[in-house]
């Protein structure tokens, strides 16, 4: 390991053959990279997103530590247990200690966290910095109404006692705002976890604007009244009402047309 870089020990395997469950992770993985990276969703290098490799316990994907959100492609990402062992890094660069130690507190804590998406953006790091947060101020943001965990800045996860603290801030919801540094969002699928980072972007960047208007957001903004929050997050969480997936694939054919090599 050198300074932020997890790096490969000698020996490690440098090829990705794998089972279909795995290459399809891979390439949901590579999608969800693309996706961000069209969306400007990105940090050059940093912030991070991982996938569960399934049928394999405590074995997660992420995208090589150099590699633009542009570039992903399912061949290359990086395979890591929760011990921080790399199992397989076709590039031999390696994994972003700082997203590791974050992505595999909220992996190995919580079941449901088959993908962990982390951004760093103006608008979501605005409000994770604003002390009321999220705000009902859009229906965007009534989909996490009642749901977002908030985590004081720490400086880096670097210890165990710090890494802790990840899963229990987040509690059960699926959302966490890291005060002065940015957005956790958790998912059963990598479409899932997209779908609820999109919005919650998109209510961050309306909460943004709206409070660019007035001095004083209380006396001057429309509210929605209490129960129709509670009842409009209720309708967000009926898996009746999910149209994730049907988002996924018509996101996954818009990088189709445009020819993006993500599979390779």
């Amino acid at each position: 390991m050198n300074g932020n870089i997890m790096a490969s020990l000698p020996g490690t395997p440098r090829h990705t053959r794998c089972l279909e469950q795995e290459a399809q992770a891979r390439r949901d993985l590579a999608i969800a990279y693309r996706l961000f990276d069209m969306l400007g969703i990105t940090d050059l290098i940093h912030t991070h997103i991982s996938i569960r490799v399934p049928g394999e316990e405590g074995a997660f994907l992420q995208l090589p530590y150099g590699h633009l959100f542009s570039e992903a492609r399912a061949s290359d990402m990086v395979k890591c247990d929760i011990g921080g062992n790399i199992l397989s890094d076709p590039t031999g660069l390696g994994v972003s200690r700082g997203g590791f130690c974050i992505h595999s507190a909220i992996h190995q804590a919580i079941p449901r966290a088959a993908c962990v998406m982390h951004a760093h953006t103006e608008a979501n790091i605005a409000v994770a910095s604003y002390r009321e947060g999220l705000l009902p101020l859009s229906q965007h943001a009534l989909r996490f109404y009642g749901k977002i965990g908030y985590l004081d800045y720490c400086g880096p996860f670097d210890t165990e006692e710090k890494r802790r603290r990840l899963p229990v801030a987040l509690g059960g919801g699926d959302v966490l705002m890291l005060r002065n540094h940015g957005a956790l969002v958790i998912g059963q699928s990598v479409a899932e976890c997209y779908s609820r980072m999109y919005y919650l972007e998109r209510a961050c960047r309306m909460q943004v604007t709206m409070l660019s208007m007035c001095r004083d957001a209380r006396a001057e903004l429309v509210f929605p009244a209490v129960e129709d929050c509670a009842t409009m997050a209720r309708l967000f969480e009926d898996p009746e009402q999910s149209v994730a997936q049907r988002e996924w694939v018509a996101l996954t054919r818009r990088l189709d047309d445009q020819g993006a090599d993500y599979a390779r």
